[in-house]
């Protein structure tokens, strides 16, 4: 399981990486997509095997930060897509964002500690 819990976090920590490139010019992302928390790996875990461990305060802590996570990349993504490159790139730096992105990281580490036993 921690395993399965550090590639989450790189995966998550790649986010960034392609929201930036989209910012740029690269592909920008399906932003309904990205809002939906239950498409990428951890998601899928999160809702199913996951819930195993729904009465642990740090499952809940997980479920609830990876939620925030897809829902600030998600305006990241809105505001690419209405031409707020600037406000996109503020948002992905020192906004919602970077608060989300940093509190389901440390949401995983936690839900890491406690399946490491």
């Amino acid at each position: 399981m921690p395993d399965f819990l550090d590639s989450a976090i790189t995966a998550h920590n790649l986010w960034k990486a392609r929201l930036r490139t989209a910012i740029d010019g690269g592909d920008v992302p399906d932003e309904k997509k990205v809002d939906v928390d239950n498409l990428c790996d951890l998601g899928k875990w999160i809702y199913g095997d996951g819930t195993k461990q729904k009465q642990l305060p740090e499952y809940q802590e997980l479920k609830t930060k990876h939620a925030e996570f897809h829902h600030a990349a998600a305006r990241v993504v809105k505001l690419i897509k209405a031409g707020d490159k600037a406000a996109a790139g503020n948002e992905l730096e020192r906004g919602e964002f970077t608060k989300a992105s940093s509190a389901v990281v440390a949401a995983i580490m936690k839900a890491k500690k406690v399946n490491a036993g």
